[in-house]
């Protein structure tokens, strides 16, 4: 039987990304209006540049709405980031079968690792890492945010000894 589980995560929007907001707005607005005082002085073009900078604005605004979705598809688990819901980027594609642990983040030891991939949402509270050997960047620490039948998806998948590690601590 076939094991398939998705999951859409919203990255948690900080202090600075509300700063950096207000910062582009009003930047946005500021050029926009000497652009219109010059169009109003007789350069009738800059008014294409006034829209034009109060559209890229708001592109700029756009791209700080972050979500991770979590595909998983028998062994092979897929990280999408999708930035402004409008643009998908293919972050990672891992094993299950080929992982080495996976807890609740952060751990007690620091886990060393060649690559490292935030796809969470900023949050510690549930995050929870994946160590997985990668076929192209060596050991790779994943930190995300799994839900509960993620985590169960996820536990079918794992290698046997891991599996058998795993419940054998949550049982202690």
């Amino acid at each position: 039987m076939d094991n398939f589980e998705e999951q859409l995560v919203e990255k948690r929007r900080t202090g600075a990304d509300t700063a950096k907001k207000i910062l582009i707005s009003a930047a946005a607005l500021i050029l926009a209006s000497f652009f219109m005082y010059l169009a109003i002085s007789g350069l009738l073009t800059m008014v294409i540049f006034a829209v034009l900078t109060l559209g890229g604005g708001i592109w700029l605004l756009g791209n700080f709405n972050t979500e991770y979705e979590y595909i998983l598809t028998n062994n092979e688990m897929d990280i999408d980031k999708i930035i402004g819901k409008r643009k998908r980027k293919r972050m990672i594609t891992v094993d299950i079968s080929q992982a080495e642990d996976f807890a609740p983040y952060p751990p007690e030891n620091e886990i060393n690792a060649d690559a490292t991939v935030h796809a969470y949402t900023g949050s510690d509270v549930d995050a929870y890492y994946l160590l997985v050997n990668h076929s192209g960047y060596g050991r790779v620490k994943l930190i995300f945010n799994p839900n509960k039948k993620m985590r169960e998806a996820i536990m079918q998948e794992l290698p046997n000894t891991l599996r058998i590690k795993l419940r054998n601590n949550n049982d202690r």
